[in-house]
């Protein structure tokens, strides 16, 4: 599950300090390499403890709207799916027309794949 988010790098003399509209709070790097990194980190933890303690995600921030007289802004992806407590597999039992299953077994499809991206996008996540 990929997500992103604008993030703010502000230049400092000893580096880049991140900050991340609508989550309060941020991260900072020696050099932009490492601020880069550190901001996908801080990104994938927090959207992790989000999603773990049920807390609704923020909404994106229109990036016309924000400015960073001394540094820029950029968009960060990252990915908390490894990060989420309970991240185990389980299974369950669905039901499916008959012709359906034909047209899909016919192609193949994974039916695990299929139902964990249509919960993940009906869910907003």
């Amino acid at each position: 599950m990929l997500k992103t988010y604008p993030a703010i790098f502000h230049k400092e003399n000893q580096g880049y300090w991140v900050e991340f509209p609508g989550f309060g709070g941020g991260t900072q790097g020696h050099n932009l390499e490492e601020a880069m990194k550190h901001a996908r980190e801080f990104l994938e933890s927090t959207l992790a403890l989000y999603l773990d303690e049920g807390i609704t995600l923020p909404e994106r921030v229109d990036l016309d709207t924000l400015e960073a007289p001394d540094g820029f802004v950029s968009l960060i992806q990252a990915d908390p799916t490894p990060f989420i407590k309970n991240n185990k597999a389980i299974r369950k039992n669905v039901t499916v027309p008959e012709w359906l299953t034909k047209l899909a077994d016919r192609e193949g499809i994974n039916y695990s794949e299929v139902l964990t991206k249509a919960l993940q996008s009906q869910l907003n996540l």
